[in-house]
């Protein structure tokens, strides 16, 4: 399991006052390390440091994959995000409470590829961001790939909109995804379909693994590793 302890020092005055402020630097787990290939690291408030397969993951984390690496994050409402090689998320928000919750939850994906399949929440409590579009649920499976200026979004199972990123409302650009196989294309000025993908997407290669990258888990599934509640200081 992950511990925070390892982020801070060993002794001294500065490690007695962590250990007491107790809940005010508590993180709020959200979920859990459901797969992990090669490098994968958090990146907290109060530090970085490596994942393993169920440790817990925490609201406005940032998760990052290395070189050759990969890793799935099963949130709480059982929502599944895998992600690829050099990518980076950030759980921006995570609000739920059981599955009658609207719940308000919010990813933000820097960069990489990633594959979403949602979980119980209120298929509007989702929000989605990478650096050019927001990406609207509608039950949803989805394979992301995005960079600095460009956002492609291929529709697995499911319905999703796909907009550009202005804040003027007149101005964004939106297209709907309804059939298995679309393919959007997102940049700073225009969403577009421009595509549909016959056969395998960028993830066909990593989701042949057999640790199951690519299957749509439960949080309960991944119960014998990780613990749900706050994580203090001392432990994930």
């Amino acid at each position: 399991m992950r511990h925070l302890r390892s982020l801070l020092p060993t002794g001294g005055p500065l490690l007695a006052l962590l250990l007491t402020a107790g809940p005010a630097l508590a993180q709020q787990n959200i979920g859990a390390a459901g797969v992990v290939r090669n490098q994968v690291n958090g990146s907290l408030p109060t530090g970085a440091v490596a994942i393993a397969q169920g440790d817990s993951v925490f609201r406005d984390e940032g998760v990052r994959t290395g070189t050759e690496s990969a890793a799935k994050l099963v949130f709480l409402d059982n929502t599944n995000v895998a992600m690829g090689p050099l990518s980076s998320i950030k759980l921006d928000r995570f609000v739920y409470s059981g599955e009658n919750s609207t719940g308000s939850i919010a990813f933000n994906l820097a960069k990489g590829a990633f594959r979403f399949a949602t979980g119980n929440a209120d298929k509007k409590a989702y929000t989605i961001t990478t650096p050019t579009a927001t990406i609207g649920i509608r039950g949803t499976i989805l394979e992301i790939v995005s960079t600095a200026s460009k956002t492609s979004v291929v529709l697995q199972e499911g319905a999703a909109i796909v907009c550009t990123r202005n804040k003027d409302e007149k101005k964004r650009h939106c297209v709907e995804l309804q059939t298995v196989g679309q393919q959007a294309v997102v940049t700073a000025q225009k969403a577009s379909i421009v595509t549909t993908v016959p056969g395998g997407t960028q993830f066909a290669d990593l989701c042949r693994g057999a640790d199951g990258l690519c299957e749509t888990s439960t949080f309960q599934d991944l119960s014998r590793f990780a613990s749900t509640g706050e994580a203090a200081l001392c432990g994930r």
